[in-house]
């Protein structure tokens, strides 16, 4: 394996940790909805939702994610609704921006009845173009989409 692909992926590992712990917590009020993407231009069917204080963005990932987010959360606790962003072909990995409210195209794909919008907008988000990963967590565990089909984490 490419040394700098295999850097990536435990890199990764660290993030589904982090929100392994962030479920864990059992403090969700929302879900969370959290999309690894590559390419440096914002992504398409997602816009950034105006907070005030604003929490900080633009991070440098280092095996922190659930301490930024908990950080965040204590700043703002309405960055909690909406979906936090990470750009994973940048090294490190970057924490691009909270709060993000997703309206991705519907895709012909098989889903579960009765999930909800943030299950279905996450199932749906994990095929748009440059989204390598969505990963979506409720009261139910950690859940990882990739290309329209889902593995539960825990």
């Amino acid at each position: 394996m490419n040394p700098m692909h295999k850097e990536k992926l435990e890199k990764i590992k660290f993030i589904e940790k982090g929100l392994i712990k962030i479920f864990k917590s059992n403090n969700l009020k929302h879900c969370v909805i959290v999309i690894l993407y590559r390419g440096d231009t914002p992504l398409p069917y997602c816009v950034c939702m105006t907070r005030n204080p604003q929490p900080k963005i633009d991070i440098p990932l280092d095996n922190n994610f659930s301490e930024i987010y908990f950080s965040a959360l204590k700043t703002n606790p309405s960055i909690e609704d909406g979906a936090i962003l990470i750009q994973i072909d940048s090294s490190p990995l970057m924490l691009r921006g909270f709060s993000y409210r997703l309206f991705p195209p519907h895709f012909d794909v098989p889903r579960s009845r009765n999930k909800g919008s943030g299950y279905n907008s996450s199932l749906d988000f994990s095929l748009v173009k440059r989204v390598e990963y969505v990963y979506y967590i409720n009261h139910e565990g950690v859940r990882k989409f990739i290309k329209g089909k889902e593995k539960k984490l825990c």
